[in-house]
């Protein structure tokens, strides 16, 4: 005796579509905690936070975070390699002068697992091109306003 079973014609794509779902996604995390505003000349306190639940290898092999005094002019770099599956970096920095913004940027690069170089959205990197810019990959920013309050 044969089992033929059906589907509705709606149903179909979606299976197809789930079937195509690489077996080896993986959570990635990038976040960055700081204060919406501060005086001026106090001690801006700032934390990156990064990780993957990937079980295949992969790790954070770039840490890359950036802080700026003088509204995105020059960069101040906190950089990290192979940091392991979930890495944290906190870091301290003075305040700007009354109407100035204080900026920090991230970006992360995972590899050694099977999705190959991929930054936190799971997106490949492409090394030769848009890993120079920091909108591209995705790279996570925060601005903080400083002000007398």
């Amino acid at each position: 005796m044969k089992l033929l079973r059906t589907f509705p014609a709606g149903l179909v794509p979606l299976l197809l579509a789930l079937a195509a779902v690489p077996a080896f996604a993986a959570n990635r995390t990038l976040v960055i905690t700081a204060p919406p505003s501060v005086r001026p000349g106090d001690s801006i306190h700032v934390t990156v936070t990064a990780s993957t639940d990937a079980t295949d290898g992969e790790q954070i092999s770039f840490f890359q975070s950036e802080y700026s005094t003088d509204g995105g002019k020059s960069w101040v770099p906190v950089y990290a390699e192979k940091v392991g599956r979930s890495a944290t970096r906190a870091f301290d920095f003075p305040a700007g002068a009354e109407g100035s913004r204080a900026l920090v940027r991230a970006r992360m690069a995972f590899r050694g697992g099977k999705a190959g170089d991929v930054d936190f959205a799971g997106t490949q990197i492409a090394w030769g091109g848009s890993w120079g810019k920091w909108e591209t990959p995705p790279a996570k920013q925060a601005s903080i306003k400083v002000t007398a309050h």
